[in-house]
């Protein structure tokens, strides 16, 4: 028996290692070994020019999508708050290697696009010669590992992981389990434990960049069994054991994650969906990225659950559950002779196991960047088949050219999608219309062009279409706020309080359309709100302060408006606000005492210069409301404020003196001082 047991094992590895023996051999009729190593020493070069020309349109490309929460609008990354990189969610995910790498490029070059791109394309090209050196080490073919690599390097399913700023995470991660992976076949060899270490360390760095590392004890297990021909049993596991103990650990992180975003879609999806239908919906969803790697074509930046037709979803999808059964039907048959295609199989399914919808989030049903990592199986298999190809003709080798130079050029198209909002959308909601998350992004674009009624009609078709997001319908309720429908306004800010994301915003802006309504009570007690769970906004405690002037608070509201200046001693609204209340009890005195200070404090405050004339005039001291409006005067190009010195001398019967100080308005361009002079006849 102990005789037998070796021989038990050594068969498969015989069968294995002398078939890509023989590949070899016929391979080397036409590569020597010097030019395999002349372009392995070129093949970074190589990858780095494909890739970099490829790619050209990303240096035209804006920050789009969640290139906001996480870069321009993140302030973790703006202040470069390690301890909270370290400690919060972003945007759902726990992936704090990521958001350290956008806070060091914030702190070189802001919002200028141009090194968070060119970092994503440095990573791609590290990342596809990894894919080459871990396939060579594996299956020992050269052109298996050439070809797979430089498929890798310019499929354009890849141009959303690479050409958004805020997928950093997929190269990311996918270095470090590249790499992670690389220093475990080390330790395989050496049995050196510092490589192991190494790995298990690189395996975190993973896990800390995106939450989907944590595939990788699975794949290990597969790389053992398919390539290093171990055996299944519990001696395979155990040096896995720190592996799934950091696997748990992230997996628990990125579900809470989701969850605390909203992400978790798994009762939405429950109860619009039976479990046949998404039994279906993953079969497509599996199929999607099989058939998406031979055909990259209308590639889109969204790709949403399926509506269903007369109540059931369309025929594509039973069509996929039994493409599904024979692609992995087939890929079991061939892969019983060589185990390498069952690992290609193997090592897609898995990859993508956590994104295939079986447990769903968010509100894509596929995504390119999903496709990132996995793709290294069904290119896998695609270079398998190359290399077959070519033991029959070395003309396949131009056909690869041409292959290559064909996606290189698809990858370019696709890479300029990424440009700006509109030109990511635009085709996604040609092909999906209605939908609301297409439909929201188109209006956060048009937002952001300031075409603000383009913007809210597709933000009110999101809405309707059930998109249910607070971001969504708060930005609904500001524009209604703008325009003066304050009733409106309200409706959505109640929707926006009932969905996620919540915001204290919220609170502010309900206070907000009460004050407008000239509602103080509930001005007041939103107000409230917005300061309780904000303390150290200063503009929130001026708010709060003019509503609890506006129920005649007084000290109550200078107690805000100190709040306030102690928190943004700059913050000149709430000088003038302080000022006010004493305005509203009549105490003239103790306000012109202090507009006095706000404008010895900052001589170009102009709201001060208004105000302090206005209670000049109405202490009856002309003369002194003008001798302040003249100040203003000098410091403003409006006309207002010698429109107001005109009416104060009119008021006094001094018509000659006024229309001087009209004529001075007009020339400033003041409507009103220019209407008065027409009227009467005066030239100016």
């Amino acid at each position: 028996m102990a005789k037998q047991k070796p021989q038990a094992k050594q068969v498969p590895k015989k069968e294995v290692v002398s078939q890509v023996k023989a590949e070899q051999i016929s391979n080397n009729q036409a590569l020597s070994f010097q030019q395999e190593q002349s372009i392995t020493r070129w093949l970074p070069a190589i990858f780095a020019l494909l890739i970099f020309v490829s790619y050209i349109p990303v240096w035209q490309n804006q920050f789009v999508w969640d290139d906001k929460p996480y870069i321009l609008l993140n302030d973790l990354v703006k202040n470069f708050d390690l301890k909270a990189i370290f400690t919060d969610y972003v945007v759902g995910n726990y992936h704090p290697f990521t958001v350290l790498s956008f806070a060091i490029e914030y702190a070189l070059v802001k919002e200028q696009t141009w090194l968070y791109h060119l970092d994503n394309l440095i990573l791609h090209t590290v990342n596809s010669w990894l894919v080459f050196r871990l396939l060579q080490k594996l299956n020992g073919n050269f052109l298996v590992s050439l070809f797979t690599s430089m498929l890798f390097a310019i499929h354009p399913l890849h141009v959303e992981s690479v050409a958004w700023a805020a997928e950093r995470k997929d190269v990311l991660y996918t270095l470090f389990l590249l790499l992670s992976m690389w220093y475990y076949l080390k330790f395989d060899d050496t049995k050196d434990m510092k490589w192991y270490i190494a790995s298990i360390l690189l395996f975190l760095a993973s896990c800390m960049s995106k939450g989907m590392a944590v595939v990788l004890p699975a794949l290990l297990i597969i790389t053992d069994y398919c390539f290093l021909k171990k055996p299944i049993n519990l001696q395979l596991f155990l040096n896995k054991i720190p592996y799934f103990i950091i696997t748990f650990i992230f997996a628990y992180l990125a579900t809470h994650a989701q969850k605390d975003a909203g992400a978790d879609a798994s009762t939405v999806i429950g109860n619009a969906y039976t479990t046949g239908e998404r039994t279906l919906m993953v079969a497509y969803s599996f199929c999607f990225y099989w058939v998406k790697t031979v055909v990259p074509f209308k590639l889109f930046a969204f790709y949403p659950y399926p509506t269903k037709l007369n109540g059931n979803l369309p025929s594509t999808y039973s069509l996929a559950f039994l493409g599904a059964i024979i692609l992995i039907g087939a890929l079991f048959w061939f892969g019983r002779k060589d185990k390498r295609i069952w690992w290609a199989g193997a090592f897609f399914t898995i990859a993508v196991s956590t994104v295939l919808q079986i447990l769903p989030v968010g509100s894509a049903l596929v995504a390119d960047r999903y496709y990132y990592l996995s793709s290294i199986g069904p290119l896998f298999l695609i270079g398998l088949i190359f290399s077959k190809l070519y033991l029959k003709t070395k003309a396949i080798l131009p056909i690869f050219g041409v292959l290559v130079l064909v996606l290189c050029g698809l990858s370019y198209k696709q890479a300029g999608t990424w440009k700006n909002g509109l030109a990511l959308f635009a085709d996604a909601d040609k092909e999906y219309p209605n939908d609301a998350m297409i439909l929201s992004n188109l209006g956060w674009y048009y937002l952001e062009q300031k075409e603000f009624p383009t913007s809210k009609q597709y933000l009110i078709r999101a809405d309707e279409g059930g998109f249910k997001n607070g971001d969504v319908c708060r930005t609904i309720g500001s524009m209604f706020l703008d325009e003066g429908d304050y009733k409106t306004a309200l409706k959505y800010f109640e929707r926006a309080s009932q969905y996620l994301p919540k915001s204290n915003r919220t609170n502010w802006l309900f206070a907000t359309a009460y004050y407008r309504l000239g509602d103080m009570t509930n001005a007041e007690k939103y107000y409230y709100d917005a300061v309780t769970n904000e303390p150290k906004n200063a503009e929130y405690w001026n708010v709060y302060g003019l509503a609890l002037t506006g129920t005649e608070k007084f000290d109550d509201a200078r107690k805000a408006f100190d709040e306030a200046i102690k928190l943004q001693p700059d913050l000149w609204d709430a000088y003038l606000n302080h000022s006010f209340t004493y305005r509203k009890e009549k105490k003239f005195d103790q306000e012109i005492k202090e507009l006095q200070a706000l404008i010895e404090k900052n001589p170009d405050y102009l709201t001060a210069y208004r105000n302090i004339g206005v209670t000049f005039v109405e202490l009856k001291q002309d003369q002194n409301a003008i001798e302040y409006w003249k100040k203003g005067a000098l410091k403003d190009n409006t006309g207002e404020y010698e429109y107001n010195i005109g009416i104060n001398y009119v008021s006094r019967g001094d018509i000659k003196t006024a229309t001087e100080w009209y004529i001075k308005s007009a020339r400033e361009g003041n409507a009103n001082a220019k209407g008065i002079l027409e009227k009467n006849g005066v030239k100016y």
